[in-house]
């Protein structure tokens, strides 16, 4: 976090916090209630002083003031790079270890222990890296299928590495991942 962050939370330690006014979409934007943030200088201090309480609740530090993040999909936005994934808002949690597709067809990776929603505009691109993970072949429907029932490996092969690609129920990711979408107070 910013040192005048960190300053004015000493100095005023006692801030309400806020809820109900930030939103972090699918696709790594900033929402303050309706209207989308594009000011280069906010979106840079937003994602310098973006963090996570013990209940998992994730928030920007505004100040002395914690303003709480309601999350689209996840926490964080995953997109694909020249060197590979990079995050947003900006971490580098390691190198994914495991792919994850929910029934809306929406992709997410976890690394570190963090989970991103990958950005939908990345995802005709990998859905044509997904293959079965014993001859790595483009699945079939039937494939899919088993998949979906636990009988099928599948994977998604990229340049620098294969990543398991396993289910998860869009409810499953506050419980699976301790995150909380809608904080309130």
């Amino acid at each position: 976090m910013d040192a005048m962050v960190l300053a004015s939370i000493a100095k005023w330690p006692n801030v309400p916090a806020v809820f109900g006014w930030l939103r972090l979409d699918a696709r790594g934007q900033w929402w303050l209630r309706e209207a989308r943030l594009d000011q280069a200088a906010i979106v840079d201090f937003f994602r310098r002083n973006y963090a996570r309480d013990g209940d998992g609740r994730y928030y920007v530090q505004n100040g002395p003031q914690k303003v709480y993040v309601a999350l689209d999909a996840a926490p964080y936005v995953a997109r694909r790079g020249a060197a590979g994934w990079y995050w947003l808002p900006d971490i580098d949690p390691g190198t994914p270890r495991l792919a994850l597709l929910d029934e809306g067809g929406r992709l997410f990776v976890e690394a570190g222990g963090e989970l991103a929603v990958v950005d939908d505009r990345e995802l005709l691109a990998l859905s044509e890296a997904i293959q079965r993970s014993a001859d790595g072949q483009p699945p079939t429907a039937a494939d899919w299928a088993a998949w979906q029932q636990g009988r099928l490996a599948l994977q998604l092969g990229l340049a620098e590495g294969s990543l398991p690609l396993r289910p998860l129920a869009a409810a499953d990711v506050s419980r699976r991942y301790g995150v909380v979408l809608s904080p309130q107070p």
